[in-house]
């Protein structure tokens, strides 16, 4: 069974945990609910087994979500 890779929202947060843990900071910048080739990455790819195995180990996660049919918090 596939674990969902963990994304923060926070890059300064991913930043102090880079120095800790030597992993590199990946950022997807997303309009996740109107950005059709940011929808299809993230279901082909970033949801993949290859992906979050490799991630899990070597990744930093940080999602820059842009919706444009609903608020950010």
């Amino acid at each position: 069974m596939q674990t969902a890779a963990t994304w923060l929202g926070n890059f300064k947060t991913a930043s102090d945990e880079a120095v800790k843990s030597h992993k590199l900071i990946l950022v997807n910048f997303s309009g996740s609910d109107w950005c059709g080739p940011c929808i299809r990455l993230r279901k082909e790819i970033l949801e993949s087994s290859n992906f979050t195995n490799y991630a899990s180990t070597h990744l930093l996660l940080v999602r820059a979500d842009f919706p444009g049919r609903r608020k950010i918090s």
